[in-house]
């Protein structure tokens, strides 16, 4: 089976969040359980650098008046994963993001780089036969490349069937009418029943639309954007697309998130051997000026700084837990208010806080293995990936229970052992009652380390995750190539 995976970021080539780590693990899994998988992603500034054995492939021409586009091939030199890269230098190569420009505003002419992605990979699905490589399968993510079922369908020809993964809803791609009109599409389209979203166009709604199958990232999301809570004024269309909805929850990739294998840390551990985690805690510490202590709970935090990611009730708690004689780590960024709240904790108790502003990919490593407890109190999270990197190295997770926090953290029950702590309101006292679990059981080491075991135990790797992924596409192509009707 052929399948594209196409996105606007694959880690480690690019990455502004859990998108990338999806795009770049999901084809390693379905390469090692015998797919032809390849990804597609703009030729952003660096990004042939990266790879090797690139290529020059063909020339698709400008089809909107934006620029000529360029397909090129190369591999990852890690796992020799196939690339078709989008080079078309007026839209993709310049300073900044792939989303932002160098003053942090979104690209003026993130329409027409979006839809250029997304007309390309309809291309090589369309007429992937003069290209030397046809894909049976294509898997688009997000809003960005939400135009490409939306162009298949339009220009009324068999292509091959389009599953749509919806990673965020909040982010709608949306964009005005007259935008609309200089990519391509047919004016019959811009509707209610088409592409039209509260007067403008939603490329995230197209593809919603247009999509053979839709995917979310974890069961309960897929449920929760039905509703007028969670569904971005889509829950009506959501429901009634839900036959082609399903959610699939990410994995992890254990070659980089595994302590027992992590080169970023101080010492290795197991979950027969858990004494490396204590010189884990030890080397944070030391590094965060911290007191050195293993006699007090240590609370790890890795996020983005916003009211989305519950970092409010978190900043609101910190003092009363300080008094308990809790620790507390933080590693993010986002809004500037919380960065500010946040780095005067830290001053005002420079023994029991540290916090760093920004990102660092082997600080995170060792955030998650060093500490006690992670913090996850988001208010929604369609999966979450740093709670599962988290269970893995016995960091027991405190979440609250929506989208994939809820599928993959449990507090105990009659089939399930407990691996974390959960809670369901967005208030504080909810949030400080769990955290006071964490520490009652902090003070009971014989259940500590059993939980500990039991949350390193579970298996959330990418494995399981891509046969789920290949169980769709298998029923997908058991019908007949899509036809517009």
């Amino acid at each position: 089976m052929k399948v594209l995976i196409v996105a606007s970021e694959v880690f480690p080539l690019i990455k502004t969040g859990g998108l990338a780590d999806v795009a770049g693990t999901l084809p390693k899994a379905l390469i090692a359980k015998g797919c032809d998988a390849r990804i597609m992603l703009p030729a952003y500034p660096g990004i042939v650098d990266k790879l090797v054995d690139v290529k020059q492939g063909p020339n698709l021409g400008d089809p909107y008046g934006f620029g000529e586009v360029r397909l090129l091939t190369g591999k990852s030199p890690e796992n020799s994963t196939p690339f078709w890269l989008v080079d078309s230098p007026h839209l993709f190569n310049r300073p900044g993001g792939p989303y932002l420009n160098d003053q942090g505003r979104d690209h003026h002419d993130n329409h027409r780089r979006f839809a250029i992605l997304s007309w390309a990979a309809a291309m090589l699905a369309q007429h992937g036969q003069l290209m030397g490589w046809q894909p049976d399968i294509v898997n688009t993510n997000d809003w960005q490349t939400g135009l490409v079922p939306a162009y298949l369908r339009t220009w009324k020809q068999r292509h091959p069937p389009v599953v749509f993964t919806i990673h965020n809803l909040q982010f709608t791609g949306m964009f005005s009418y007259q935008q609309y009109l200089e990519l391509g599409l047919p004016e019959t389209e811009y509707r209610l029943e088409g592409m039209e979203y509260y007067g403008h166009f939603s490329m995230l709604k197209a593809a919603i639309q247009y999509s053979d199958a839709i995917t979310t990232v974890s069961p309960t999301y897929a449920r929760e954007i039905q509703t007028p809570g969670f569904g971005c004024g889509l829950d009506g269309l959501l429901r009634e697309k839900a036959d082609h909805l399903s959610g699939i929850l990410n994995g992890v990739d254990y070659g980089l998130w595994s302590p027992e294998e992590d080169t970023l840390l101080e010492a290795p551990y197991s979950v027969k051997s858990l004494g490396g985690k204590t010189k884990n805690k030890k080397a944070l510490q030391k590094r965060c000026g911290l007191e050195i202590t293993h006699k007090k709970p240590l609370f790890g935090i890795v996020s983005r700084l916003s009211e989305q990611k519950g970092l409010d009730l978190v900043h609101r708690i910190i003092p009363a837990f300080v008094e308990k004689g809790a620790q507390f780590v933080l590693l993010g960024s986002g809004d500037p208010y919380f960065e500010g709240e946040f780095k005067a904790l830290a001053a005002n108790h420079p023994d029991q806080v540290s916090v760093t502003i920004g990102y660092n990919e082997p600080y995170s490593h060792l955030i998650q293995a060093a500490c006690d407890f992670f913090l996850v109190p988001s208010r929604f999270e369609p999966c979450g990936l740093t709670q599962l990197y988290a269970l893995r190295y016995g960091t027991l997770p405190i979440v609250r229970a929506t989208g994939g926090l809820a599928d993959s953290v449990w507090e105990g029950g009659p089939d399930r052992p407990q691996t974390g702590f959960v809670f369901y309101h967005s208030h504080v006292d909810d949030l400080s009652y769990a955290m006071d679990r964490a520490m009652t059981l902090f003070s009971s080491p014989k259940l500590l380390r059993q939980v500990r075991q039991n949350a390193m135990g579970q298996d959330f790797s990418w494995d399981r995750s891509a046969q789920e992924y290949l169980g769709l596409y298998e029923r997908l192509l058991g019908r007949s190539l899509s036809v517009l009707e």
